[in-house]
């Protein structure tokens, strides 16, 4: 006789919440393999834009993805030979090299916005605002434990 994993609040939430998951992801994974890029590809230019105008460091590109990768430095070789990031060396610290999208992963990740901005709306459109912000601090509160 096979074991069944007790019922629980806990694991409901936890398998509602990769099931929300699949969904939401997925139709982005689309966007962004309609505009010819991978949902690693834009995590990262996100990481770039908000970052230093002088760039960052391979190891911090890293640290402010939101999904992780195993190999970054993969990533940004791939990136590089794509014409979206550029290496420079690091004034400050010649032993390291910098990291910063180029004018073309620039415009890239910008000109994903739009369709971003409209897919979250889209993705949410049956919640209010309010269900919204409640939604974003129940997450935030799951994450800080």
């Amino acid at each position: 006789m096979v074991k069944q994993i007790p019922d629980s609040a806990s694991r409901a939430a936890h398998i509602r919440l990769l099931e929300a998951h699949e969904v939401i992801d997925s139709e982005f994974q689309t966007l962004f393999r309609d505009h010819g890029i991978t949902g690693t590809v834009f995590n990262a230019m996100r990481a770039l834009i908000q970052g230093p105008a002088e760039g960052m460091r391979i190891r911090d590109v890293g640290c402010h993805l939101i999904k992780r990768v195993p190999d970054i430095t993969r990533l940004m070789d791939r990136m590089q030979r794509d014409g979206y990031v550029t290496r420079v060396t690091n004034r400050a610290d010649r032993r390291s090299v910098l990291v910063r999208l180029t004018a073309k992963g620039k415009r890239k990740c910008e000109s994903l916005y739009p369709s971003m901005t409209k897919l979250h709306r889209e993705q949410f459109s049956h919640m209010s605002e309010r269900e919204l912000k409640q939604l974003e601090k129940l997450l935030a509160k799951a994450m800080a434990r």
